[in-house]
């Protein structure tokens, strides 16, 4: 037991362990070796990476490729290694919070929207609330993702429809005021309204509308612009604003270039990067716009540092900016908009919206009481944004969102306005006076210009006072509910173009479908199912060879003729161009909405418009061809797939391809051939086509817009302006009344 007590305090190299242990002593050692030790893992990590470090419960799996998965203290030094290593240190993708930051957020938008379509600057708010479609070089917003119109057509008529119209491009024509007025009577007509020298516009407090033509070819359509005249009554250097549809914006630029061409002093510039211009349409767009613009006093703003102390210097006095709030100010509580001005130009300084924000979306109404007769002041319409530098100056200004976000946070009472507002920002306030003839004032609002930087401040604000969001289907449906013609009319470039991309959709479309579910429009009897063929039928009721050339009859003196003429006992056809088309509106007597290519005709007799007409069956002379085509067709495929599976050196892939198109060249003409006839293509007389059909919730009827032919107006008469409707995938024909579109 002695022996094995001594092995024990003896160390195997001989060595005996002492008696006793001094505390203090021992700890110092150790200490010592601590720290030597945590030195060395703070400075070196030997033959180990940053991630072999870690204890095994902390390590997780692929921790040399995603830094994110190490702890942050050994991040750098992981991806110093790596860089030694010269292995790559590329990343996973950032997350879409941090790539939506503010700055990030511009850069994209700057990066994606220079691309083949352009994008409107309000363009990201509709993206994540719109379906979106490319049109006209356009990224633009079609319908609200909610699936009805009814909401919306609710908003037009008894609240406020918003909608960014900014893909109207604007162009500025500088100069001579004489010279312009005179060059421009060579792209338009006399005959069509008010001109563009009219009294009404000259002084530039109201906006118009004018029809261009090609240059030298007055029978050419190019569209419908707006105009606005610089606010002064002299004859010198002044300026003219248009604005035009993209759809024929490249055409408008060709005729002004020809038409100005010998014209040095005349200057053009394009608004597109400097103004944008929103619509608001229904009884409460004014409340909205009072509610978020709030003018200012111009006694009491400080304008040391503001480009609106430069543009006072202009009339010497602070009137005209006084006159305009105050004129602005006095129309706060119109309960509608046609009871102003119709076109009237209004234009005002406002603070900076984000100031006045509502803590949650509120709903704009007006104080109801009598406001009386309100004059609109000459000076109404003066601008800052008619001048070039103080609009850059205008889209220059203003404090970031995270600022005002910032200021908001250092309220005492949270949701209370901000009161340090020194941002003025100009806008154009333009008067839309909606119907004026059946439900007055259905489609009237105001229409506002701003500097581009502001367009998402203004459009968030008035959202938040109640406004409703539409899109392109909104402006289509506005029309139809107003009974006015769509904007691009079957007789221009661009109308022209909509309707063959609408026409290829749609055959695209039936030719997906398989032969058994396709609607056999030979034995229905039309003969255009899928697009208005104007030249055959012009050819036909004029009786001599079309020019090719479709024109419409836009001359409101005739239209008013002859709508007296359908409508009364004047037994005498008024003198009107022969062979063009006129618009009409048809109102259903009977149930089921027309649509789009439905065909409009003329009863044979009176019983026709007392009983339902039903097309009599018809026999498809071409079904026996298609089957007998399909079938060679199954039987040529047969044999290529043999060749294909066998390898063989006969297998043509060209051939294949070709006998592949033409195939699908023949059924579809087999399936829709080429018409021969428009007029006699049916058991009655067809006169014109539906553009635009459906239910009508202003008229609470089924109603439809489109175009007949001048040279049926007095069958049309004779049946007292009852005629019938068949849509293309029905034998059953509809009653309708016809009137003529004159607004």
């Amino acid at each position: 037991m002695a022996n094995e007590e001594a092995q024990l305090d003896t160390l195997p190299g001989g060595e005996e362990l002492p008696p006793a242990v001094t505390i203090a002593r021992f700890v110092a050692c150790r200490s010592q070796e601590i720290q030597v030790m945590k030195n060395s893992l703070g400075t070196q990590f030997g033959t180990k990476l940053a991630f072999q470090t870690l204890p095994k419960h902390m390590r997780r799996r692929a921790m040399s490729h995603n830094v994110k998965r190490l702890p942050r203290r050994l991040r750098q030094i992981h991806l110093n290694q790596m860089k030694k290593s010269g292995m790559p240190t590329k990343q996973k993708r950032p997350s879409r919070k941090y790539r939506r930051r503010p700055r990030n957020l511009t850069e994209e938008y700057t990066r994606r929207s220079n691309k083949r379509y352009k994008w409107l600057y309000t363009h990201i708010w509709h993206a994540k609330r719109f379906h979106m479609t490319e049109k006209w070089g356009y990224k633009l917003p079609h319908r609200p993702c909610d699936k009805a119109f009814r909401a919306c057509y609710r908003a037009m008529s008894q609240h406020c429809l918003l909608q960014d119209i900014s893909y109207f491009n604007g162009i500025e024509i500088s100069g001579d005021r004489n010279v312009i007025i005179h060059n421009l009577k060579y792209l338009s007509k006399p005959d069509g309204g008010l001109s563009i020298s009219a009294k009404a516009f000259i002084n530039g407090n109201r906006e118009g509308e004018l029809t261009l033509y090609e240059m030298g070819d007055l029978h050419k359509t190019i569209g419908n612009v707006k105009f606005q005249w610089f606010p002064s009554s002299e004859n010198t250097a002044t300026k003219l604003w248009l604005w035009i549809h993209p759809a024929f914006y490249e055409n408008v630029k060709r005729a002004l270039t020809l038409c100005f061409k010998d014209c040095p002093n005349i200057l053009f510039e394009e608004l597109r990067m400097d103004l944008s211009r929103f619509r608001l349409t229904g009884p409460l767009s004014n409340s909205v716009l009072h509610d978020a613009l709030q003018t200012i006093n111009i006694d009491q703003t400080a304008l040391s540092e503001s480009y609106l102390r430069d543009y006072i210097k202009l009339f010497k006095n602070k009137d005209v900016v006084k006159e305009q709030s105050e004129y602005w100010n006095q129309i706060k509580n119109v309960t509608s908009t046609a009871d102003l001005s119709p076109h009237s130009v209004c234009s005002v300084v406002v603070n900076d919206p984000r100031f006045y924000l509502p803590k949650k979306r509120v709903k704009s109404v007006p104080d109801i009481h009598n406001y009386g007769t309100i004059a609109l002041p000459d000076t109404a319409a003066h601008s800052p944004l008619w001048y070039k530098d103080f609009r850059k100056q205008a889209n220059n200004i203003g404090m970031r969102d995270s600022e005002i976000a910032e200021l908001r946070s250092k309220l005492l009472v949270p949701g209370s306005n901000l009161t340090e507002n020194t941002v003025l920002v100009p806008v154009i306030l333009i008067q839309q006076p909606g119907n004026k003839r059946e439900n007055i004032g259905l489609g009237g609002g105001w229409d506002i210009i701003l500097p581009n930087a502001w367009a998402k401040p203004f459009w968030i604000a008035f959202v938040m006072r109640g406004a409703r969001a539409g899109g392109l289907r909104e402006s289509s449906s506005i029309l139809f509910e107003m009974g006015k013609s769509q904007f691009l009319e079957p007789d221009t470039d661009a109308g022209i173009n909509e309707e063959l991309l609408s026409s290829k959709e749609n055959v695209d479309i039936f030719f997906r479908k398989p032969p058994n579910k396709r609607i056999n429009y030979n034995k229905f009897k039309i003969a255009s199912p899928f697009t208005c063929n104007w030249n055959l039928l012009l050819k036909e009721w004029g009786h001599f060879a079309s020019s090719g050339e479709i024109t419409i009859l836009r001359n409101k003196k005739i239209l008013n003729s002859i709508e007296v003429f359908l409508n009364s006992g004047i037994q005498e056809l008024p003198d009107y161009p022969k062979n063009c088309l006129i618009p009409v509106k048809l109102i259903c007597e009977a149930r089921g909405c027309p649509q789009k290519f439905a065909i409009i005709c003329l009863p044979q007799n009176e019983k026709d418009l007392k009983k339902v007409v039903t097309e009599p069956n018809s026999e498809d002379k071409f079904q026996a061809e298609r089957k007998e085509l399909r079938r060679a067709h199954q039987s040529l495929l047969k044999k290529f797939r043999k060749q294909r599976k066998a390898k063989s050196s006969n297998f043509d892939l060209q051939a294949y391809k070709e006998m592949l198109i033409n195939y699908s060249k023949k059924i579809r003409a087999l399936w829709l051939p080429e018409p021969r006839t428009i007029r006699y293509s049916c058991s009655r007389e067809v006169v014109g086509f539906v553009h635009k059909g459906g239910f009508s919730f202003s008229l609470g009827k089924s109603s439809a817009t489109g175009y007949i032919v001048s040279d049926a107006l007095l069958a049309v008469r004779q049946f007292k302006n009852r005629i019938l409707l068949r849509n293309t995938n029905s034998r059953q024909y509809k009653v309708a009344n016809l009137t003529v579109i004159l607004e």
